[in-house]
């Protein structure tokens, strides 16, 4: 993502990275919050941001992210299997 955007503009790309990271940590903060994305894999939340789709898991009370897709981006069960293990 950072490398597609950053070939036409270098400082939108890592304004765009901080602002999820930050969002990331707002997620983390606020109690692993997101919608239920069990169909997708068991355990997944997803949050949006800025046109982007955040999928995270919590385990042993830490929040681990596993993809950010675009919101256009179609997700399937196949994009998440290493969420299983």
């Amino acid at each position: 993502m950072f490398r597609y955007i950053a070939r036409d503009d270098p400082v939108a790309a890592k304004r765009l990275i901080d602002q999820i990271g930050q969002k990331i940590e707002q997620i983390a903060r606020s109690g692993f919050t997101g919608v239920n994305r069990n169909w997708l894999s068991p355990g997944l939340r997803a949050i949006i941001h800025k046109n982007r789709c955040i999928y995270f898991v919590v385990r042993d009370d830490e929040l681990h992210v596993l993809r950010v897709l675009h919101g256009r981006e179609d997700a399937s069960p196949e994009d998440f299997i290493e969420s299983s293990h």
